[in-house]
């Protein structure tokens, strides 16, 4: 006895879920490069901390980075730069994701 089975349909849908992951991840990455600029507690001397926050999405993982090479060091020191908002940014993706 020979079984096939077609994953067309499958494949769509699949492709469908990629696509709204990588929407939600974009769409909270832009927020929460907004929410680290605003939230930031320190004096921005130049404008370089805050205007070097940006994210990367997947329809797998989301990144939030600050390309200041010293911006490690100012949060180190107790200042929020970007780990913040990258916090409030996970609960609200695992509060939206609960809710369904």
């Amino acid at each position: 006895m020979v079984v096939r089975f077609d994953f067309r349909d499958v494949d769509a849908q699949l492709a469908g879920a990629r696509d709204k992951v990588k929407q939600v991840f974009s769409s909270e990455g832009a927020s929460a490069v907004e929410d680290a600029k605003q939230s930031g507690n320190y004096t921005n001397r130049t404008g370089r901390l805050r205007s070097s926050n940006r994210y990367e999405a997947s329809s797998d993982k989301i990144a939030l980075i600050n390309d200041a090479e010293y911006a490690s060091n100012v949060e180190a020191k107790g200042y929020e730069v970007l780990s913040g908002a990258f916090l409030r940014m996970v609960k609200r993706i695992e509060d939206n994701d609960n809710n369904k």
